[in-house]
Formats: structure tokens, sequence, C-alpha cells
């Protein structure tokens, strides 16, 4: 009986790590659809609150009309290029506070 016993165990042993191979194989497939995923989940949901709010999307296509967008976007552009050189200094400095 002992011996039935320890099979089972042995075989419940290699169930149980073959499902953490799986578990392992569908996490790492998951991640890489999950990205493209995430983008169309982000559009639809913009595409969305732009059909809700018809003002904000007249706002936003007068702004891109106006030629102001550009200076906007350069600025934030300028913004960027500030926080990735800040972020690094400002991580370090709260981690040695």
């Amino acid at each position: 009986m002992s011996r039935r016993l320890d099979e089972i165990a042995r075989r419940k042993e290699r169930l149980i790590a073959q499902c953490a191979r799986e578990r392992d194989e569908i996490s790492a497939a998951f991640s890489r659809i999950r990205s493209p995923f995430e983008l169309g989940g982000l559009v639809w949901a913009l595409t969305r609150s732009l059909k809700a709010h018809p003002i904000v999307t007249a706002g936003i296509s007068s702004l891109l009309a106006s030629g102001y967008a550009g200076k906007l976007l350069r600025t934030a552009g300028e913004g960027l290029s500030l926080w990735r050189l800040i972020r690094p200094l400002w991580l370090w400095w709260k981690k040695h506070r």
C-alpha cells in the first residue's frame, strides 16, 4: 500500500511541475500579446470619450488647425527631455534620503 501511495505522490509532484511550466508558457505568451490589446483599449476609450464630448473634439481640432499644436508638442518634448534628465537624480535622492 505504501508503494502505491509513493507512486501517487511522485505522479502528483510531476503533474504540479508540469502545471508550473505550462503556467509560465501561458504567461509569456500572454505578455507578448497584451501590449497590442492595451493600446487598442486605450484608442477605443479615447474614441468613446471624444464621441461623448463633442466640444472637446472641436477644441482639439481647432487647436490642430491653428498651428498652435506644434508649439505645444515642441514644449512637451522639451519637458520630456528635462524629465529624463531629472528622474535619475530624483530616484537617487529619494533612495538616499
